[in-house]
């Protein structure tokens, strides 16, 4: 335990907005607000031990938190959605524990604890990138598509959310200019990191034997090749594996790999 509370790391993001509301002395609601994130943030960090995967950092974000996890692009896509859904498991959890209980809370209190929980788990279920539902939905792409297509599928939908969330929002807030600038630079820095990322995906490919649920023997293009699917690429009157396309690939654009 005191393992994990010293991976806990508070966002620069979440100081500014704690700043606000002491100002504005909702002091009673902030501090609801940061236990909801604590308690979506564990239900992330169960799973994941469940799973035996290492947490890197737990960051908490002034609307949410976000776990980062020590695995590979490759792993198991249901592992992967049973980790995005932790937080939301977790908060209805607590949503049943209040309501169970709610004669032992302040009228007030029990209103704002329900409220503010409902609130974000719609909020996190946006499909905006780093959102748990851009994560839940970029997984589900990734049962039907390709980790390229998913990748791209995913910033193209987080920036039409984003479009449709200012619309929503016309009044203009402040607390709305400081969320929307969150989740559009993410999205942002999320499309700059693709070109690692899809190498990271090739070589986890090429370097280990991972456990594929089925085998694809119609791929055509190295973009194509998608999570828990091993590939193989037909090539005139025979078959070439996906780990010697990866390294064709990788070495006619000048790198080198050594298993």
């Amino acid at each position: 335990m005191k393992n994990i509370l010293n991976k806990i790391k508070i966002n620069s993001y979440t100081y500014f907005f704690i700043f606000i509301c002491l100002i504005c002395g909702y002091i009673k609601n902030i501090s609801i607000i940061f236990a909801i994130c604590l308690i979506h943030e564990l239900g992330h960090i169960i799973i994941t031990k469940i799973f035996h995967f290492e947490i890197v950092k737990i960051e908490i974000l002034p609307f949410g938190g976000y776990t980062t996890i020590n695995k590979k692009i490759n792993s198991n896509i249901n592992h992967d959605l049973l980790i995005a859904c932790g937080g939301f498991i977790s908060q209805f959890i607590l949503l049943i524990f209040v309501y169970l209980f709610k004669n032992h809370f302040n009228i007030l209190t029990y209103h704002l604890i329900i409220e503010y929980n409902f609130i974000l788990i719609i909020f996190n279920l946006l499909p905006i990138i780093p959102l748990d539902g851009s994560r839940i939905l970029e997984l589900l792409l990734e049962k039907y598509f390709s980790y390229h297509k998913s990748y791209h599928l995913i910033i193209y939908i987080s920036l039409i959310s984003i479009i449709l969330f200012l619309f929503i929002n016309y009044h203009y807030k402040l607390d709305n200019y400081f969320i929307i600038t969150f989740l559009i630079y993410n999205t942002i820095i999320y499309f700059i990191n693709y070109k690692y990322m899809q190498k990271r995906f090739l070589l986890e490919r090429y370097l280990y034997d991972l456990n594929y649920q089925k085998i694809d023997s119609k791929t055509k293009n190295i973009k194509d090749l998608k999570k828990n699917v091993y590939h193989y690429f037909k090539e005139n009157d025979h078959y070439v594996s996906e780990k010697n396309k990866i390294k064709e690939s990788l070495y006619l654009k000048g790198k080198t790999i050594d298993k």
